[in-house]
């Protein structure tokens, strides 16, 4: 804590923040733990700002104040930063709020100089080797950076970025004492530097404010961790409007309680036609036929008995996929046009499987018919803005204002419903790309703007079809949407392109301790299911299913290999899920044999937990391989991600030997392991086997439980005894 006479304080029994006179150099001192978090200890300043001047120059300047004053519970900071061309006066005030522990942090400012950056928290926060913490940054379901880990960077989080904060938060720990950074405004960027020098390390935080972001707010926790932050957010995150729970939701929706359980099986590319860049078509390939997606469905429901699946359609569009937006009807001639989509969709929702349809109102294509630059996106110059490079060629940018005209339109949206009827709707990337500015006159949008008309199109889409989901998924979308696809995972990883090695950081369900009760979430894209265990048991810790995105052409099952991987000679078994030895889907393709172990193991605990926070995280292990999960009191899941076998205490099965991709699930009513031992019983190599009753009494009163055995040895201990399950029957 500062001692200087020359400092100006504020302290109740929770808290005391003091600031220098001299520099604005600040403490904040969370009396419950002793620990003190500080602004930039390396430089003798309050921030930064960086401001155009009036010859148009770009400067950036040290926030020194000339005035220091208290009054109330407010500290006030008047800055003329040092520059002869600019009339900039900046004032900040520091504010104990109401709350008792909560410092917030805002300017204002007078003067004609046109600010392009300010920095109130600059390089601040310093967390070192020492302090044996970390830090929390929520880019998807969120990463855990260690202040110890020796690894050197600086990375940038844009709010609502892609792969930037998908919250507006960061969570800090230090000496086991937690602290909560949180804002409410786009147009805030969070950067995080980690410099090691002579092998000590520190990691420190700074935000960058930008046009309408003028605030912050500072929210010492006292002694906590992970679990601490995500509930102290959730209570902020409530006021906002952004947590609204299944509880409310179901009120207006009840339909969505069928998406409980249900993985995320898509067939993304029914027809694919290939444009390039200069609109020549390179090639046309039907990967499924309308008949063919329906006989798949039906495949799951009636050979894999698979009950719960969102069943997703895409490139059924008039040209395929990613094809002459907006201009999506007729459904592919290709594939059976608008006839066989009608029997398809007929026949998904006669199953009971959710249906859903993928469409696109942020780009569109040059070639299309409704191909007008009116609608799209303007870059300051006033040159349109371009999208990526797709399957239909080069992209470009709708003005998502335009958009909602462009959806509405009785060609679009009104007359999908009409002729197909799927009862869960899917528009990509509104949720997954960044926020967008538009500089176009007649369709000018802010951050802010674009937030509210993304907003609108999923409310628009939601209201018409009933339920609606998008592309990876932001916290603000949660009050309009039902579904977020990619925000669990990436290509059967992690991230897309953010690599948790450079910041030598552990993936944690920060997003999931949060808005778990509020939204369903999967992963995107295809991947490699003999090399998914860690994927597979990433999503057993988080209780999520999996998205199944990599489905071979035409009926797959005809031609998909089914031998089993060879069981490595050394190393980790990542096909381990693909297996089915003495097991349920002996015999199947390896395909199928992946979903139905997955589907058996993630499908109950979802069902069982989609309405239940996941209230406590535990790392068993210093590298934080091994780690615990309980959601409220429906379940506890333990995972095993190390190299070597890991030991465990269970009620049900007692002493329980996890082997590398183990788990074991424990519930009232559902029970799951793949393990090398589980109640008394011993198995040569590893085994899965899961447990349901069926009569809603617990699995050890019940008179009716379901015993699916995935692979491995066929004997269960039971009760008094042992059973043996060669594939899968019903105890009574």
């Amino acid at each position: 804590m500062m001692k200087s006479e020359n400092c100006v304080r504020l302290e109740n029994q929770k808290v005391a923040l003091s600031v220098l006179t001299e520099t604005g150099a600040w403490s904040l001192l969370d009396k419950r733990t002793g620990v003190a978090w500080s602004s930039n200890p390396q430089a003798a300043r309050f921030g930064k700002v960086t401001l155009r001047t009036k010859s148009g120059e770009t400067k950036t300047l040290p926030l020194i104040p000339d005035f220091v004053s208290q009054k109330g519970n407010s500290v006030q900071l008047v800055f003329h930063p040092d520059c002869k061309d600019t009339e900039l006066a900046l004032m900040t005030k520091l504010t104990l709020m109401p709350d008792g522990e909560t410092i917030d942090v805002a300017y204002t400012t007078t003067g004609s100089s046109e600010i392009e950056d300010v920095k109130l928290l600059d390089s601040a926060l310093p967390i070192t080797d020492a302090d044996a913490g970390y830090l929390l940054v929520p880019v998807r379901l969120g990463l855990l950076i260690p202040s110890d880990s020796g690894v050197e960077f600086s990375h940038s989080f844009g709010t609502y970025d892609y792969e930037g904060c998908h919250i507006e938060m960061l969570g800090l720990v230090k000496q086991s004492s937690a602290l909560l950074v949180t804002w409410h405004d786009p147009y805030v960027t969070a950067e995080v530097e980690s410099k090691v020098d002579d092998k000590k390390q520190s990691l420190s935080t700074s935000l960058h404010l930008r046009k309408t972001a003028h605030a912050f707010q500072l929210r010492p926790l006292g002694v906590g961790d992970l679990n601490t932050i995500a509930q102290a957010y959730r209570d902020v995150a409530k006021e906002k409007g952004w947590l609204v729970t299944w509880d409310e939701k179901l009120k207006e929706h009840p339909q969505a309680e069928k998406l409980f359980g249900t993985i995320n099986f898509k067939l993304w590319t029914a027809l694919a036609r290939r444009i390039d860049e200069n609109l020549r078509e390179k090639s046309v390939t039907v990967n499924w036929t309308f008949d063919e997606v329906a006989q798949i469905a039906e495949h799951l429901k009636n050979d894999l008995k698979l009950s719960r699946v969102l069943f997703i359609l895409g490139g059924w569009i008039r040209r395929g996929y990613d094809c002459e937006h907006p201009d999506i009807l007729p459904a592919a001639p290709e594939c059976g046009g608008d006839e066989g989509l009608m029997d398809c969709s007929r026949r998904i929702l006669a199953l009971g499987y959710p249906f859903s349809l993928h469409d696109n109102y942020q780009d569109m294509y040059r070639d299309a018919p409704s191909w007008d630059e009116d609608y799209l996106m303007k870059n300051p110059d006033g040159s349109v803005r371009k999208g990526g490079l797709w399957l239909g060629g080069r992209a470009f940018l709708t003005c998502s204002k335009k958009a909602v005209e462009l959806a509405k339109r009785p060609q679009n949206l009104p007359k999908v419903k009409e002729l197909f009827e799927p009862d869960i709707y899917f528009i990509d990337t509104t949720y997954a790309a960044g926020l967008y500015e538009c500089f176009d006159p007649n369709h000018p949008l802010t951050k802010w703007d674009d937030m509210y008309w993304k907003s609108a199109i999923s409310d628009y889409a939601r209201e018409l079809f009933g339920l609606f989901g998008s592309e990876c998924g932001r916290e603000w979308a949660i009050p309009h949407s039902d579904w977020f696809e990619g925000l669990t995972g990436v290509s059967g990883r992690y991230y897309h392109n953010l690599d948790p090695e450079k910041f030598g950081g552990t993936v944690v369900p920060l997003f999931e301790m949060i808005y778990r009760d509020g939204i369903v979430m999967h992963g995107k894209y295809g991947y490699k299911f003999e090399e998914a265990a860690e994927y597979v048991l990433h999503h057993v810790s988080i209780g999520r299913t999996l998205n199944y995105h990599s489905i071979g052409q035409h009926l797959y099952w005809h031609s998909d290999i089914t031998d089993e991987v060879p069981f490595p000679d050394e190393g980790l078994d990542t096909a381990c899920f693909t297996r089915a030895h003495n097991g349920w889907a002996e015999g199947l393709c390896l395909t199928d044999r992946f979903i139905k172990n997955t589907y058996e193991i993630l499908s109950p605990l979802n069902e069982l937990t989609s309405k239940v926070r996941l209230t406590q995280v535990d790392f068993l292990t210093l590298d934080r391989k091994v780690r615990s999960a309980r959601f409220g009191e429906e379940a506890t899941v333990t995972v095993n991600g190390s190299a070597s076998n890991f030991t465990i205490s269970s009620k049900i099965g007692n002493e329980v030997i996890l082997p590398p991709f183990g788990f074991a699930i424990e519930s009232p009513t559902f029970v799951a392991f793949h393990a090398l031992k589980w109640g008394g019983v011993e198995y040569d190599s590893p085994v899965l086997f899961t447990l349901r009753s069926l009569d809603g009494k617990p699995i050890s009163e019940s008179e009716q439980v379901r015993v699916f055995h995935g692979f491995g040895e066929a004997q269960l201990s039971w009760r008094d005894g042992t059973v043996e399950v060669r594939k899968e029957t019903i105890i009574e």
